[in-house]
């Protein structure tokens, strides 16, 4: 399927405060649309695949955690961050907000 449908977008709560629209899912990416509450947080995890998100509205703290590396910085509208594969990473909504997440699922 080359167009998806606004109605063939599932919509779930996946945290308590952040809900996950997918917007596209293919064979090697998969692209949503996220929407937090203030104050609901990612716990942290990772995965074997990077993630490129893109602030639509409000402000989250990231924490990202790999190799030698730790950072923590604060992303608001219009920014954008990215996750390499298997980096631990949380977030922690400062303001209600509206993402697009982006991961590339091939090996």
């Amino acid at each position: 399927m080359l167009k998806i449908s606004k109605k063939d977008q599932p919509k779930v709560g996946v945290f308590n405060g952040v809900t996950r629209h997918t917007l596209a899912c293919g064979k090697d990416i998969l692209m949503a649309r996220f929407e937090y509450e203030k104050g609901s947080m990612v716990p942290l995890h990772k995965h074997s695949y990077e993630q490129v998100t893109t602030i639509l509205e409000g402000e989250q703290k990231i924490r990202i955690k790999g190799e030698s590396k730790k950072e923590e910085f604060i992303v608001k509208k219009g920014d954008t961050y990215i996750v390499p594969a298997d980096f631990d990473h949380e977030q922690i909504t400062i303001k209600s907000s509206v993402t697009i997440d982006v991961w590339n699922l091939s090996p």
